[in-house]
């Protein structure tokens, strides 16, 4: 697992004109499975927003595993 990301950009204060962003992705480059991108989230606060990169193999077993599914889910 790697994580990646700046703490210090704030990505939700960029307003071109449509309001604050909804989500922030960090692009194609340097994906792999198993990264894990962290931003700061958009409500503030102490917020985490996550971007999980994982390959169809590993989201299925991840999905089958009920103990896991039982925290991410409602």
């Amino acid at each position: 697992m790697m994580m990646g990301s700046s703490s210090r950009f704030p990505m939700y204060d960029n307003d071109f004109g449509w309001g604050r962003p909804l989500a922030v992705r960090s692009g194609g480059a340097n994906k792999f499975d198993g990264k894990i991108f962290a931003f700061p989230g958009r409500d503030g606060i102490g917020s985490v927003d996550l971007e999980v990169v994982l390959v169809p193999e590993t989201m299925v077993g991840i999905e089958s595993d009920m103990e896991f599914m039982q925290y991410v889910t409602n």
